[in-house]
C-alpha cells in the first residue's frame, strides 16, 4: 500500500509515568466510531489520535482490572477484505510475541460486537524520531545514539522471526522518560513473519501491490517479484530512516517519487544510486544549510566533517541495491555505529592495515628441541663473532709482517737485532690475540653451558619453552660477556629479534634499547648499525601499543635517514612505509598525507622502476586509510596491470600488487572483485610459500573477509576455522598472533547466530588475551566488549552486564573519565541495567556521564 502523507506536523507532547510514544496528528475526519464506545466492556473511546491505510488508533481509558489511558488500534469499517483482516491479525500477533523496552506493547486484544478485531497497546505519547531531534537540537553523536536504541529494538523482532516492512519516522516515536529520550517501534501492521505463519489466516501480497512507504522502501520490495522479503529489507529502510537523521532528507525526495508514477518511482528506487548523505549536505542552499547544521548543533563545516567517512560508509552500506551486501543484521549495523562512536575502525570500511608475520618458529613441547633452537641461536651468534675475530686476527697479523718488514729495512744494518725485536712483537701480538680467543671463547662456552644445562626436566617436572630458554641466555649475557660489549650486543640483538618472532614483544623491546646504545655510544649517532638498531626500537615500541613514543622516534629515524642515506634511498623509503602505517595505527590522517605528498617527489614516470612502484605502493596504503579510494584503486589497477604484463604469474612482485588491489576492491566494498582475485591467488601462494606460510594465511584471511562482507558464511567460517588451525599450531597457546583470526571467526559465527560456536570462541581470546598481551592492553580491553556484545545479542544478560563494567573500568582507567569513549561505555552500561531493572545504578551512571561530558564540552 501506499501510506499517504501524514495529515498534521506532529509536535512534543510530555510522557507521564507510565506512558508510551504517541503521534498527535489527528484524522481527516470521523469515523463510524465515535468517542464513549466501550470495546470488550472495559476500554471506552475518547479521540482519534492517528489513521493508517486499514486502522484507526483511538486514545481509550481502561476500566478495569486496572485505570489507565491506553491506544487502541480498530480496523476501519468496510475494512473487512480477508487479506486486510489478516493483516491486521498479523500486526497483533507479531507484537504480542514481542517484549522489548523500546517496542510498544501489546495489553489486550478483542473484536467489537460487529466482528471488527482491535488491540490494545500501551499508550505512546511522543513526536516522530526525525522530528524530535530537530526540535532538541541533538548533536550527530546523540542522534546516533538514539537511532542505536531502534536499530536493537528492530533487531529483537527479527530474532522473534518478525520482519517490520515499514520502518519510517512516523513509525518511531520518541517521548521522554525521567528526562531521558527514550525511542519506540510501533505499527507492525504489514508485519512479515520470517518462520512460520503468524496467525492460521493468509497473508499474501497481491501482485502489483506496494508493501511500504516509497521513500523508505528497499529494492526488493520495489520490485514486486517472486523475491522473498528478509531482515535485510528493514536494514535499508534503517539506512534511509539513518541518512534522513544525518542529512536532513531521505536519499530520493518523497514527493519527486510521488510524482514519478508507479513505474518510474520502482525503476528510481531499483537503480539509482544515492548520493552519500555529506555529498547530499554540501549540495543543500545556503540558508537550507545553516537551518540543518543549527539543528544538529554544529557549524557547517563541522557537520560535513562528521559525516564523511565512516558514516557515508555506514549508510551506504545500508542502502546497496544488492541486499548479500547489506549488514546481516540490525546489530551489525549498531555494532559498527558503536564502534565509530568509540573510534574504532568499522566493518563498513574494511581495515586497511595489511602486516606480514614472518614465520615464527615452531614452539616444540620435548626440552631437546627446545634446547637445539636455543643453541642454535647461541651458535650463530658465536660463528659470527668468531669469524669477526678470524678477521681482526688476520688484519693484525698483516700489520705486524708490515711493521717488520719496514724496521728491516730501516735498519739493514742492524739486522738481527731487528729480527729478534720483529719475532718478540709477534710472539706477543699472537700470544696477546690467541689469549682474547681463547677467553671470548670460554666465555662463550659457559655462556652456552649455563643456558643448556639450566632446564631439569625431572626436577621442574615440566617442558622448557624456547622462551625460557631465552630468558636464561639474557640473564647469563651479564655476567659472563660483560667485559666483552660488542659481543654483548650482538648475542642481545640475535635474541630480541628472536623474541620479535616469536610475538614476545615486551621481552624483545628493552634488549633492542642496550643495543641501540651501545652502538650510538661506540659507532655514532649515524652509523648504519645505529640506524638499524633505532628502528627495531621504533617499530617494537610501536607494535607495543605505545603509539606516541614508537610515531616520535620513527620521525627522528626518518628525518637522520634523509640526511645520512638521502629521501630516495631504499632504506629512507621503507623507514617512510613504516612511520605510514603507524600514522595509520594511531589515525593521524593529516600527517598521513603529508607523508603521501613528501613521497610524491620521489615519483618517476617510469612504472618499471622499482622504487616508483613502492612509493606508490606506500601512497595506496595511505589514500585507502584516509577514504580517498577512488585514487589508490587507480594507482594499483595500474601498478597490477604493468606486472602483469612484465612479470611471470609466480612472480612475489605480481602477487604482492594483485593482493594489494584485492585490498582496495575490498575497502571499497567489492566483495566479489576482492574474492574473485584472492580465488586465483590462493592456489598460487600454496605452491610458492607453502600451505602454512604466513603469506598464505593473510590470503586467506583476506579471502574469508570477502566471504564474510558478501554473505557467505558457511566458505567464511570454513577458511577462517582453517587459518586459526594453523597459527594455534605455529604459534602455541602463550601467543597473540592467533588471536585476531580467532576473533573474525567469533564475529562470523554471531552474524551466523551459532552462539554455541562464537561464545566459547570470543571467550577463548579474552582468556588468551588477558594471559598474553595483559588485561590493560588496548586488544584485550576492546575484546571484552566484543564479549559483553555477544552475550548481550545471546541473551545472556548478566554476563554482558558483568562484562561491560570491566570494560568501563579499564576504559575508564586508560582514557580518562572525561573521554568520550568512557562516557559511551557508562551510557552502555546504564542502558543494560535500566534493561535489567536496576534502575538506581543506571541513573548514577547516567548522572555521571551527563557530569563528564559537560565538564569535556
Amino acid at each position: 500500500r501506499l501510506d499517504p502523507p501524514p495529515a498534521a506536523t506532529a509536535s512534543f507532547v510530555p510522557a507521564g509515568p507510565a506512558t508510551v510514544l504517541l503521534p498527535t496528528t489527528t484524522a481527516d475526519g470521523p469515523t463510524a466510531d465515535g468517542p464513549g464506545l466501550m470495546l470488550g466492556g472495559r476500554y471506552k473511546l475518547v479521540e482519534p489520535v492517528g489513521e493508517g491505510g486499514m486502522g484507526v488508533v483511538w486514545m481509550a481509558r481502561q476500566t478495569e482490572p486496572v485505570r489507565r489511558v491506553v491506544a487502541v488500534k480498530l480496523i476501519k469499517a468496510g475494512m473487512d477484505s480477508k487479506a486486510v483482516l489478516a493483516r491486521f491479525e498479523a500486526e497483533r500477533q507479531a507484537l504480542a510475541m514481542m517484549e522489548h523496552p523500546n517496542i510498544a506493547k501489546v495489553l489486550d486484544a478483542g473484536t467489537t460486537n460487529a466482528g471488527r478485531p482491535y488491540f490494545v497497546m500501551e499508550l505512546v505519547r511522543g513526536i516522530r524520531i526525525t522530528d524530535y531531534c530537530d526540535q532538541a537540537n541533538l548533536s550527530t553523536k546523540e542522534r546516533l545514539e538514539l537511532f542505536i536504541k531502534v536499530c536493537r529494538a528492530i533487531q529483537h523482532a527479527h530474532q522473534k522471526g518478525i520482519i517490520h516492512r515499514d520502518i519510517k519516522p512516523s513509525n518511531i516515536l520518541v517521548t521522554l522518560h525521567d528526562g531521558v529520550a527514550v525511542p519506540k517501534v510501533i505499527d507492525f501492521g504489514i508485519a512479515k513473519a520470517t518462520e512460520g505463519r503468524l496467525t492460521d489466516a493468509t497473508v499474501y501480497t497481491q501482485l502489483h501491490q506496494f508493501i511500504g512507504t516509497p521513500a523508505y522502501m528497499s529494492p526488493e520490495q520495489a520490485e514486486m517479484s517472486g523475491l522473498d522479503i528478509d531482515t535485510r529489507s528493514d536494514i535499508y529502510s534503517l539506512g534511509v530512516l539513518l541518512y534522513e537523521l544525518l542529512a536532513g532528507s531521505t536519499p530520493f525526495d518523497a514527493r519527486e517519487l510521488m510524482s514519478l508514477g508507479i513505474d518510474a518511482m520502482r525503476k528510481t528506487i531499483r537503480e539509482q544510486e544515492p548520493p552519500r548523505p555529506s555529498t547530499r549536505l554540501a549540495t543543500l542552499g545556503a540558508d537550507q544549510l545553516t537551518t540543518t547544521s543549527k539543528r544538529r548543533s554544529a557549524d557547517q563545516s563541522k557537520l560535513l566533517h562528521q559525516l564523511k567517512g565512516d558514516l557515508d560508509w555506514i549508510v551506504m552500506k545500508c542502502l546497496e541495491k544488492d541486499r548479500a551486501r547489506r549488514y546481516e543484521t540490525a546489530n551489525g549495523l549498531a555494532a559498527d555505529l558503536t564502534k565509530h562512536l568509540s573510534d574504532e575502525p568499522v566493518d563498513a570500511r574494511p581495515p586497511s592495515t595489511t602486516y606480514r608475520v614472518q614465520k615464527a618458529w615452531r614452539r616444540n613441547r620435548l626440552m631437546f628441541t627446545a634446547t637445539a633452537a636455543v643453541a642454535l641461536v647461541l651458535i650463530v651468534g658465536f660463528l659470527v663473532s668468531a669469524w669477526q675475530m678470524v678477521r681482526a686476527n688476520r688484519e693484525t697479523r698483516r700489520a705486524v709482517t708490515a711493521e717488520a718488514v719496514a724496521r728491516q729495512r730501516f735498519a739493514e744494518s742492524e739486522a738481527s737485532m731487528a729480527r729478534a725485536v720483529e719475532a718478540e712483537q709477534k710472539a706477543t701480538a699472537n700470544a696477546t690475540l690467541e689469549r682474547a680467543a681463547r677467553e671470548e671463547s670460554e666465555a662463550v662456552s659457559k655462556l652456552m653451558t649455563g643456558v643448556l644445562q639450566s632446564p631439569d626436566p625431572a626436577r621442574d617436572g615440566r617442558t622448557i619453552t624456547v622462551a625460557e630458554m631465552l630468558t636464561t641466555a639474557v640473564k647469563n649475557l651479564d655476567m659472563e660477556l660483560a667485559g666483552q660489549p660488542a659481543r654483548r650486543a650482538a648475542l642481545q640483538n640475535t635474541i630480541a629479534g628472536t623474541y620479535r618472532r616469536l610475538g614476545l614483544l615486551r621481552e624483545a623491546l628493552p634488549l633492542f634499547h642496550q643495543v641501540r646504545d651501545y652502538h650510538r655510544t661506540h659507532s655514532g649517532a649515524e652509523n648504519a648499525q645505529t640506524l638499524q638498531a633505532m628502528a627495531d626500537v621504533a617499530s617494537t615500541t610501536v607494535a607495543t601499543d605505545k603509539m606516541d613514543e614508537g610515531i616520535r622516534l620513527m620521525e627522528e629515524l626518518v628525518t637522520i635517514r634523509r640526511r645520512v642515506n638521502g629521501p630516495d634511498d631504499s632504506a629512507t623509503i621503507e623507514t617512510m612505509s613504516s612511520l605510514a602505517l603507524a600514522y595509520r595505527a594511531a589515525k593521524r590522517d593529516t600527517e598521513m598525507l603529508q607523508l603521501a605528498d613528501d613521497l610524491e617527489t620521489l615519483v618517476k614516470p617510469d612504472l618499471a622502476d622499482a622504487k616508483t612502484v613502492r612509493v606508490k605502493q606506500i601512497q595506496t596504503e595511505i589514500y585507502l586509510a584516509v577514504g580517498r579510494v577512488a585514487e589508490a584503486i587507480k594507482i594499483q589497477e595500474e601498478i597490477t596491470a604493468q606486472r602483469s604484463k612484465s612479470l611471470p604469474p609466480e612472480n612475489p612482485a605480481r602477487l604482492s600488487s594483485t593482493l594489494m588491489l584485492s585490498r582496495c576492491y575490498m575497502t571499497a566494498h567489492r566483495w566479489l572483485d576482492a574474492a574473485q582475485l584472492l580465488e586465483n591467488l590462493l592456489p598460487l601462494y600454496r605452491k610458492i610459500y607453502g600451505p602454512e606460510h604466513s603469506e598464505t594465511m593473510e590470503v586467506m584471511r583476506h579471502l574469508a573477509h570477502s566471504r564474510h562482507n558478501a554473505g557467505q558464511l558457511a566458505e567464511a567460517i570454513e577458511l577462517y576455522d582453517s587459518v586459526v588451525q594453523v597459527q594455534k599450531k605455529i604459534y602455541g597457546t602463550e601467543n597473540s598472533a592467533p588471536l585476531g583470526t580467532m576473533d573474525a571467526l567469533a564475529q562470523v559465527y554471531a552474524s551466523a547466530r551459532r552462539w554455541n560456536d562464537a561464545i566459547p570462541l570470543q571467550e577463548e581470546v579474552v582468556t588468551q588475551s588477558r594471559r598474553v598481551l595483559g588485561t590493560d592492553h588496548s586488544f584485550t580491553i576492546y575484546m571484552i566488549d566484543r564479549l559483553a556484545t555477544i552475550y548481550q545479542s545471546a541473551g545472556r544478560r548478566p554476563d554482558a552486564i558483568r562484562l561491560q563494567g570491566e570494560f568501563l573500568s579499564l576504559i575508564r582507567k586508560s582514557k580518562g573519565s572525561a573521554h568520550p569513549e568512557t562516557i559511551k561505555a557508562m551510557r552502555k552500561l546504564a542502558t543494560s541495567y535500566e534493561s535489567a531493572g536496576r534502575n538506581d545504578e543506571a541513573l548514577g551512571l547516567r548522572e555521571e556521564a551527563d557530569r563528564a561530558g559537560t565538564k569535556t564540552n
